[in-house]
């Protein structure tokens, strides 16, 4: 599971706090911590405060905070690398990590959200609604553009780029132009053994269909419109096809999530249909197969699309403005 910055920094702090290489009566400062681990203040100042509130360190009247509830002595010494050390790793946070803790919870709210329209995007009020970092934010409105979701139009405002009938058959249509075109050249590039994983995954959720959750069927849909079509091995395609994920993302936010899932399984026989044709290495047959199912695909999100316009209900969060 992913962590934020201010967990990550917790754990770091805590660790070397209850396994004594941060001694009692240490001074912590937010900018010499901030600089060690090559971060904003925010995240620090909040780690500190939560520390304080756990006992792990507590305030003196100096600046900063001291190691311990209640420590004999005062320390004043810079922290250090080795303060951090284990195993040889030097102190680090993993910023990928952190800014993929709020994915989801983002993605959810802009998908229904451009369903219903037009929205304009505050990154200001995003930072504070998530209570992170201006970097943390950057870094997911620049995922949400790359995938089609969000457009840039100011300094600290971007729109929510609206997903209408017309614009959700152009995308199907890009990705009938691209997605046969690359599992034709796929088809030689696939293990067995990831075939056999992919069908056997089907499988298993085709008999347990329907007590299943939405993660897998978004696991499922990325097996063959993301990990097997991008082993056509033509980064230029696939840079455009990242463009349409939107289509892909209609299904992991609304089925099981805020749309019951249908009676009948949506995709998984049809998916199976084209690894076997790669099994059988017939690349033309499964390129065709993959085009019956995206217009047969297009038809079924358009109705769930129109259903959530007319009667679904949304909660339009604080960082967003019709």
């Amino acid at each position: 599971m992913t962590q934020t910055l201010r967990d990550q920094l917790y754990t770091a702090l805590k660790q070397g706090i209850v396994g004594k290489r941060l001694e009692p009566g240490l001074v912590l400062l937010e900018g010499n911590i901030a600089e060690l681990f090559g971060i904003s203040r925010s995240p620090v100042r909040q780690t500190l405060s939560r520390l304080h509130e756990e006992q792990y360190i507590c305030r003196f009247e100096g600046r900063g905070y001291l190691v311990g509830a209640s420590p004999s002595e005062i320390v004043r010494r810079s922290l250090c690398e080795r303060d951090f050390k284990q195993l040889g790793h030097a102190p680090k946070v993993d910023r990928t990590a952190s800014w993929r803790a709020h994915i989801d919870s983002v993605e959810h709210d802009i998908v229904l959200c451009s369903i219903k329209g037009a929205f304009e995007l505050n990154e200001l009020q995003l930072s504070k609604s998530l209570n992170v970092s201006r970097t943390v934010t950057h870094q997911i409105l620049l995922h949400l553009q790359s995938i089609g979701l969000v457009e840039k139009i100011k300094y600290n405002s971007w729109s929510v780029v609206p997903l209408d009938d017309k614009r959700l058959h152009n995308l199907y249509e890009a990705r009938r132009q691209l997605e046969p075109y690359m599992i034709a050249r796929a088809t030689n590039n696939i293990s067995e053994s990831a075939l056999n994983g992919y069908i056997a995954k089907l499988k298993h959720a085709a008999d347990s269909y329907p007590d299943i959750k939405g993660e897998l069927l978004d696991e499922l849909e990325n097996d063959l419109h993301h990990t097997a079509v991008s082993l056509g091995d033509n980064q230029e395609v696939m840079n455009m096809l990242q463009r349409t994920h939107p289509i892909l993302l209609i299904s992991k936010h609304l089925l099981g999530r805020v749309l019951k899932l249908p009676d009948q399984d949506p995709f998984f026989d049809e998916h199976l249909w084209i690894f076997e044709k790669i099994r059988l290495q017939q690349p033309h047959q499964a390129a065709k197969l993959l085009m019956v199912h995206l217009e047969r695909s297009e038809s079924k999100v358009l109705e769930r699309l129109i259903n959530f316009r007319e009667s679904g209900d949304i909660k339009i969060p604080l960082y967003l403005r019709g």
